[in-house]
């Protein structure tokens, strides 16, 4: 199987890195909520969050693939 489509096992470390990124986006994602009014720019804003979180937990489940 290609490396880009299969999935990667996560050791505890990385686990507990995951969330811990998971529940700072997940902050940021409840300030939005209060702070903003439902808009366009809002929900690009929501988008582009998500997108930054995929990419900073695929970076920590990539690590491996890199040592």
């Amino acid at each position: 199987m290609n490396n880009r489509a299969k999935f990667l096992e996560t050791n505890d470390e990385q686990k507990e890195r995951i969330n811990k990124v998971r529940n700072l986006f997940s902050e940021l994602y409840n300030e939005i909520e209060i702070k903003c009014k439902p808009s366009r720019e809002t929900s690009l804003a929501f988008t582009k969050l998500e997108e930054a979180q995929f990419w900073a937990i695929k970076g920590i489940t990539r690590e491996m693939e890199e040592e």
